[in-house]
C-alpha cells in the first residue's frame, strides 16, 4: 500500500540528525529532528540513538529499511564509506552504498561521498549534499544545471545529463561565523535585523574586487566602515555577509546564467538578493530535497545489482 511505511531516510550530519519515514511513493510520513549530530556521538553508540530515535517507527523489532547518508559515513561516523569519483550519479553512488549488520536494526545502508579530482586547486569532497541534489533533480524532472548548497561550506555543483559532473566547496558560513565572532571586526558591530543596505554594500564590494588578495583588503573594510561610521553597528555583519556571498557566488559562477539553491529559506534569501545584485538568476529549490533525494537513492540502490 502507498501509505504504507517503506524506508527510514536518516540525514546525519555533523551538527544534526533528522530521520524521515517515506511510505511507497516516497511521501514524507512522519519526521525526527535532533541535534545529535556526528560530533557529538561517541565512537560505538551509533546504533544505540538510532534506535532511540527511530524507535516509534518500529513495531516488535522490526520496520522499513533503513538508508543512512550525510557525514555518518565519514571517517569520523559510524562506519566509512568510501568516495564515488565524479561524474557520479544514481546509480553510481547506490552501487557504493556499504552495508552494515546491527543486533537490533538488521542490515542497514550507509551512503557513500562524491569526490572530484583534477579541476580547480585540488581534490574537493561531499558528503550528503549529493543526496539533496538527487532531490532537487527529481522534484524538478530536469536532468541538468548549477546548483548551490549554502551553508557552513557552501556547494556549488554541476549537474549534467543526471550526473554530478563537477563541484567546489567555498568555506563562506563558516568564514563568516569565525570573523564574526572571533576577529577585531567584531568588536563594532551589534546585533540588529537584516539591513538591506549593509548587505548590499558588501556585495558591491566584492563586485569591485580585482585580486585575490583583495578580499583581506575588503574584510577589514568591516572595521574601517564603522570607525568612520560609513555604515552602522546594525549593518557592519550585513556588509561582512555581503561581501563573502558576493564573492562566493562570482568565484562560483564565473559571470552569469541562472543557478538553483538548495537550503534554508533564510539562507536562500540572501543568496537570492545576493544573485539579483550581480546578475545572476538563483531559484529556490522545493522543500523537501533531502527525503525525495533519498528516495531516489533507495529505489536506485534496490534496483543495483548485489
Amino acid at each position: 500500500m502507498k501509505n504504507s511505511p517503506a524506508l527510514i531516510a536518516v540525514d546525519w550530519g555533523t551538527t544534526s540528525f533528522r530521520a524521515y519515514l517515506l511510505d511507497a511513493g516516497g511521501a514524507v510520513l512522519d519526521r525526527v529532528e535532533a541535534g545529535r549530530g556526528v560530533q557529538s556521538v561517541e565512537k560505538g553508540a551509533h546504533e544505540k540513538l538510532l534506535v532511540e530515535l527511530v524507535q516509534p517507527w518500529r513495531s516488535d523489532g522490526a520496520g522499513p529499511p533503513i538508508l543512512l547518508s550525510g557525514m555518518i559515513g565519514s571517517r569520523q561516523g559510524w562506519v566509512e564509506a568510501p568516495y564515488v569519483r565524479a561524474p557520479a550519479g544514481l546509480r553510481e553512488v547506490a552501487a557504493a552504498i556499504v552495508t552494515i549488520d546491527t543486533e537490533t536494526l538488521g542490515e542497514i545502508g550507509i551512503a557513500p561521498g562524491v569526490l572530484v579530482d583534477g579541476v580547480g586547486l585540488g581534490p574537493d569532497v561531499m558528503r550528503g549534499e549529493e543526496t539533496q541534489i538527487f532531490g532537487a533533480l527529481a522534484a524538478s524532472g530536469r536532468a541538468e544545471g548549477l546548483f548551490v548548497l549554502p551553508g557552513t561550506h557552501s556547494k556549488w555543483a554541476r549537474v549534467e545529463q543526471g550526473r554530478i559532473v563537477s563541484f567546489a566547496t567555498y568555506m563562506t558560513g563558516e568564514a563568516f561565523a569565525a570573523l564574526r565572532e572571533h576577529t577585531i571586526l567584531a568588536r563594532l558591530m551589534r546585533a540588529g535585523e537584516a539591513d538591506a543596505e549593509g548587505f548590499a554594500a558588501g556585495v558591491s564590494a566584492a563586485e569591485k574586487l580585482a585580486a585575490p588578495g583583495d578580499m583581506l583588503h575588503a574584510m577589514f573594510m568591516t572595521r574601517t566602515l564603522g570607525l568612520f561610521e560609513r555604515l552602522a553597528p546594525e549593518q557592519l555583519s550585513e556588509y561582512l555577509s555581503g561581501l563573502l556571498i558576493g564573492a562566493e557566488i562570482l568565484a562560483a559562477s564565473r559571470g552569469g546564467g541562472t543557478a538553483t539553491v538548495i537550503g534554508s529559506p533564510a539562507l536562500a534569501r540572501r543568496y537570492r538578493e545576493a544573485g539579483r545584485l550581480l546578475g545572476l538568476s538563483l531559484e529556490t529549490a522545493p522543500d523537501g530535497c533531502v527525503a525525495l533525494g533519498q528516495w531516489a537513492l533507495f529505489q536506485a540502490w534496490r534496483r543495483s545489482p548485489d
